[in-house]
C-alpha cells in the first residue's frame, strides 16, 4: 500500500514502510489475540447465541422448527464460516474467526494510518489505536461488524488511491472488496459510501463531480443496490412475525452519549480493564490541533457530520440495538489522523503502559469469565439430550461489566445437549434462522428475557407499569401474568433453568416441575 503524506512530499514506496506496518499490525494483534488461548471459546455477550445458531443450521433434523435463510445474504460471513470450519468444532472455529477479525483490524489500523496521515504519524497514532482491535464490537460478539470496520478502513486506503490515479482495473478491486464488506455487514459498507458521495458532490467542478462519481461511486454501486435489499429483508417484518417491544426506536440521552465515545470502541470486559479510558480522552486532545488539515473522505466537514449522525440516530431501530454507537470507531478513525508525529515523552509512556496493562488484564478478564459460564452449564448432566429447556435468566452477568456475558451462556446445552433454543436469534428475516411457526409472542426473544426482567417480583411489575411503589394492583397483575406465562410454556418445555431467580418469581413454578439441580444461583426443573 503506498503511503500518503499530506505534508506534500512524494508518496513513499519503500520495503521499509511495509515491515513497519507489518511489525505494528504484528504487535497489535498480539497484544489482543493471546487471550483466546485459554478459554474455549471467547467469554463474548451474542457469541454462545451465534454459535447455537450453527449448531441448529447443521442439524435440522433435530430443530425442524427453524428455517434456514441461506448463505447469500448480508451480515453472513461468520455464518458461511461455521458452515465451512464447524464441522471441525464449533468452539475452535469461533476461537478462529475471531482471531481472524483481530488480525483485520491489526492490519487495517497501520496501512489506514499511513496512507492518509504518512509514516511519521504512524507509531503516535498507533499509541491510541489499540482499543479498536480488541474492541467493543469483539467483546459484545459482533464479529461481522468487528471485520467489517476492518476492511472499511482498508477499502477506503484503496478508495484514495482511486481518487489520485484511476484505474478500471483498481476500480474492480473495489468493487469485490465491497462485496466483501456487504457479505461481512452493510453498516460500515453505507459510512464509506456515505463518506465518498460527500467528497465527490464537494468538488469545486462539475467535470471534477462527474469524474470522482465514475472513479470512486461507480465501483461501489452493485453494494449499495445489495445494502437496499438487505435493509428492506430487516425493516419489513415478515408475515406471521409476532408483535415484538424491538422493534420501535430507542435514543440515548446526551450524557449517555458521551459515555458511549469511550465506552463503544474500549474492549474491556470488567472495571479492570477501564485503562482505555486515557486514549479516549486524550485523542481528541492532541487531535485538536490539527484539526484542519486536509484528509480525503474524512474531513473536518465529514468528521462533523458523523458526530452529528451519531448524536441524531437512534440506538435501537427496528430491533437492531447499538445502531448510532457503530459510527464511533468511525470518529475514532478520523481522529487518529490528526495525531501528532511526536507526543511528549510521559503521554508515549502512559499510553504505552496503558496498553500492555490493559492485554494482561484481559486475559486474566477471560479466565474470570469463563469460571462464571463454567457455574451457568454446571446443570449440564441434570439436562437430557433433546430436552426442550426453557431458560429464564434474572441476571445477565456475573463479573463482566461493559457487557453481560452471561445472556446467551444457554446456548452450551443446545449444542451439547441439543436442547431447544427459545432465545435464539431467529425473529428477522435478516438472521441466519427464522421460526417455521412462531410460537407465542412471551416465548420467544426479546419478549421472554423482558418479561423475566420486567415481572421478577411485584415490586419490578410496579416499575415496568409505572405505578406507586406497593400498589396492590401491581401484584395482582404479576400474578396474572405469571399465571399466563406458565400456561403457555408448560405444556412446550420439559425442563426449566433459572439463573438467580427471585424467591417471588420460583414460588409461581408449577407444582409438576420438581427441581433436579441447584448450585449458587443455577436451577434445573424437569416437569414429572
Amino acid at each position: 500500500m503506498i503511503a500518503h503524506d499530506p505534508s506534500g512530499s512524494s508518496p513513499s514506496s519503500s520495503p521499509s514502510d511495509a515491515r513497519l506496518a507489518a511489525l505494528v499490525a504484528l504487535a497489535l494483534f498480539a497484544l489482543a489475540a493471546w487471550p483466546l488461548l485459554l478459554v474455549d471459546l471467547p467469554p463474548y455477550q451474542d457469541l454462545p447465541n451465534h454459535v447455537a445458531t450453527a449448531h441448529i443450521i447443521a442439524h435440522p433434523d433435530i430443530f425442524p422448527q427453524y428455517s434456514f435463510n441461506g448463505l447469500f445474504k448480508s451480515n453472513a460471513l461468520l455464518t458461511l464460516w461455521f458452515h465451512v470450519f464447524g464441522g471441525l468444532g464449533l468452539f475452535g472455529a469461533a476461537r478462529a474467526f475471531t482471531a481472524v477479525v483481530l488480525a483485520v483490524n491489526a492490519i487495517a489500523l497501520p496501512v489506514f494510518v499511513l496512507r492518509f496521515a504518512g509514516r511519521r504519524a504512524l507509531l503516535a497514532a498507533m499509541l491510541f489505536a489499540w482499543p479498536l482491535v480488541h474492541s467493543f464490537s469483539i467483546t459484545m460478539g459482533f464479529l461481522n461488524f468487528a471485520f467489517a470496520f476492518g476492511v472499511s478502513l482498508i477499502l477506503l486506503a484503496v478508495l484514495d488511491r482511486q481518487r489520485e490515479r484511476p484505474t478500471l482495473a483498481r476500480g474492480a478491486g473495489i468493487a469485490v472488496l465491497a462485496g466483501v464488506l456487504w457479505y461481512a455487514h452493510p453498516f460500515p459498507l453505507a459510512v464509506v459510501g456515505a463518506l465518498v458521495a460527500a467528497h465527490a458532490v464537494t468538488r469545486a467542478t462539475w467535470q471534477a463531480r462527474i469524474a470522482a462519481g465514475i472513479a470512486l461511486l461507480l465501483p461501489l454501486a452493485p453494494t449499495a443496490l445489495l445494502s437496499v435489499v438487505s435493509a428492506q429483508q430487516h425493516l419489513v417484518k415478515s408475515a406471521g412475525r409476532p408483535d415484538l417491544a424491538g422493534a420501535a426506536f430507542s435514543f440515548l440521552n446526551p450524557w449517555e452519549n458521551l459515555a458511549h465515545l469511550w465506552t463503544d470502541v474500549s474492549g474491556a470486559l470488567t472495571r479492570w480493564g477501564s485503562m482505555t479510558i486515557l486514549p479516549a480522552v486524550l485523542l481528541p486532545w492532541f487531535a485538536w490541533n490539527h484539526r484542519r488539515e486536509s484528509r480525503p473522505f474524512l474531513s473536518l466537514p465529514a468528521m462533523a457530520v458523523l458526530l452529528a449522525a451519531y448524536i441524531g440516530l437512534p440506538e435501537m431501530l427496528s430491533n437492531w440495538h447499538y445502531l448510532n454507537c457503530r459510527l464511533v470507531p468511525f470518529l475514532w478513525a478520523g481522529l487518529l489522523l490528526r495525531v501528532p508525529a511526536t507526543l511528549p515523552r510521559p503521554v508515549a509512556v502512559v499510553l504505552t503502559v496503558a496498553a500492555l496493562s490493559f492485554s494482561a488484564v484481559t486475559g486474566i478478564d477471560y479466565v474470570r469469565l469463563d469460571r462464571d459460564r463454567a457455574a451457568f452449564t454446571a446443570g449440564m448432566d441434570a439436562v437430557p439430550q433433546r430436552a426442550t429447556l426453557l431458560p429464564l435468566m434474572f441476571k445477565h452477568r456475573q463479573t463482566s461489566v461493559f457487557t453481560a456475558s452471561l445472556t446467551h451462556a444457554w446456548a452450551y446445552y443446545t449444542v451439547e445437549k441439543n436442547a431447544s433454543a427459545p432465545l435464539v436469534f431467529a425473529v428477522e428475516r435478516s438472521y441466519p434462522i427464522t421460526y417455521r411457526e412462531f410460537p407465542p409472542r412471551v416465548l420467544i426473544a426479546p419478549a421472554l428475557d423482558g418479561f423475566a426482567k420486567s415481572f421478577a417480583s411485584p415490586a419490578q411489575a410496579c416499575k415496568h407499569l409505572r405505578k406507586v411503589p406497593g400498589d396492590a394492583t401491581c401484584a395482582a397483575i404479576w400474578g396474572e401474568m405469571w399465571a399466563g406465562f406458565w400456561n403457555e410454556a408448560e405444556p412446550r418445555f420439559t425442563h426449566v433453568l433459572t439463573w438467580a431467580m427471585p424467591q417471588e418469581a420460583r414460588s409461581t413454578i408449577p407444582a409438576r416441575y420438581r427441581r433436579v439441580f441447584a448450585a449458587g444461583d443455577l436451577e434445573i426443573y424437569a416437569r414429572e
